[in-house]
């Protein structure tokens, strides 16, 4: 996978030690934590400073690519990729509250995948929203992915298995 994606108003790339307290202060949020599977809550620096030093080993073994996602003020958000050992292969992401409504979402989900496409195959992605989350269904949706069904899914946040819709890329059907 490429080390940066450009889009017309991001830039994706690795997370660095230095998006530590940005993230933190982004991700200590109640109403990110609750719609993500792995992100606990309270979220406090050192967690980001982990987390941080976890992608790059990660990114190194080919498991999971997160990239932060920037604009011209700066990280703003993750989005990234992750391999399962059923061969398939996630997308997910997150944009801080202060961001959302502007299509960042969308735009950067929209370049990991096609990237993630080049690397590992359509056939083998696919997603997933706890039921509440509209807009993260209204992001897959328009990137071609379609329901598939649901599950329970452990929320770190909420502590309790959430409702969760399951999705693949529709192209994969075809």
């Amino acid at each position: 996978m490429q080390e940066e994606l450009k889009t017309e108003q991001l830039l994706l790339r690795p997370l660095r030690e230095t998006d530590a307290e940005r993230l933190a202060g982004l991700a200590n949020n109640w109403n990110i934590a609750r719609m993500l599977s792995r992100m606990p809550y309270p979220y406090a620096l050192n967690m980001a400073q982990d987390w941080i030093a976890r992608t790059a080993a990660e990114r190194a073994e080919g498991e999971e690519f997160v990239y932060a996602v920037t604009n011209g003020e700066g990280f703003i958000g993750t989005c990234g990729i992750q391999a399962h050992a059923n061969g398939t292969h996630e997308i997910g992401y997150w944009i801080g509250e202060p961001y959302w409504n502007r299509g960042y979402a969308t735009e950067a989900a929209r370049a990991v995948l096609a990237d993630g496409i080049t690397r590992f195959g359509a056939e083998t992605i696919v997603s997933g929203h706890y039921w509440e989350n509209h807009a993260s269904g209204r992001v897959l949706t328009k990137l071609g992915f379609r329901y598939t069904g649901e599950e329970y899914r452990w929320c770190a946040a909420r502590q309790e298995k959430v409702r969760c819709l399951t999705m693949r890329l529709a192209r994969l059907d075809n």
